[in-house]
């Protein structure tokens, strides 16, 4: 899969260039025409979409390769968190760029101080969790079926999602913040040893 990621990024972006180059042909023959000597100023509106089409399929697939490359060392859910976050500001950045290269550098700058406000703000806490749950994943305070007091909650841990830490109390299966579990005092007790049978404790 690693392989084919690589193969697909190498194609989409030698076909991007192929196609950049025959719109500026096709736009420059158009314009030594002498009832289309005006048509060089339209090319941005082709050469804009174009761009930011293929700019948001290269970022994602430069995403899937960086995921891929996690898969080796992580398991699914922290490698996607990360592919997550690459495409987010992989979008952004291509937008920033295509409207620095064909509109107005100062456009961009309002633009990505904008834009990066805009996703600042709607992912704060899903990109917290996220990276709290990739810091939980390496770390390894915990693991599954240790028993802990995270939170001011007590339990057997079942899972370490991308978001959440699932532990099983007796009354109900809690889903903690991951983010909630950096900022405090994790208590991981120690195992009980197993109890001997009453004949042997006798002898």
């Amino acid at each position: 899969m690693l392989r084919r990621s690589v193969v697909r990024l190498v194609v989409l972006i030698i076909v991007y260039i192929v196609l950049l180059a025959l719109i500026k042909f096709v736009f420059g023959y158009l314009s030594h025409r002498t009832f289309l000597t005006g048509s060089l100023a339209y090319m941005p509106y082709v050469d804009v979409p174009l761009s930011i089409v293929f700019g948001i399929l290269i970022v994602f697939e430069f995403a899937q390769i960086i995921y891929w490359n996690l898969r080796f060392k992580l398991p699914h859910p922290e490698a996607a968190s990360v592919r997550s976050v690459f495409r987010i500001l992989g979008i952004v950045a291509v937008v920033i760029v295509v409207v620095s290269a064909y509109v107005s550098p100062t456009a961009a700058a309002g633009l990505g101080a904008f834009a990066g406000l805009v996703v600042g703000f709607a992912t704060q806490q899903v990109l917290g969790q996220a990276i709290a749950g990739l810091f939980l994943s390496l770390s390894r305070p915990f693991k599954a079926d240790d028993k802990v007091n995270i939170a001011s909650q007590e339990g057997i841990v079942v899972d370490v999602s991308t978001l959440f830490t699932l532990l099983d109390t007796d009354q109900a299966v809690i889903l903690v913040p991951n983010n909630s579990i950096i900022s405090t005092v994790i208590k991981r007790y120690k195992p009980q040893p197993p109890q001997q049978p009453i004949a042997e404790q006798k002898k």
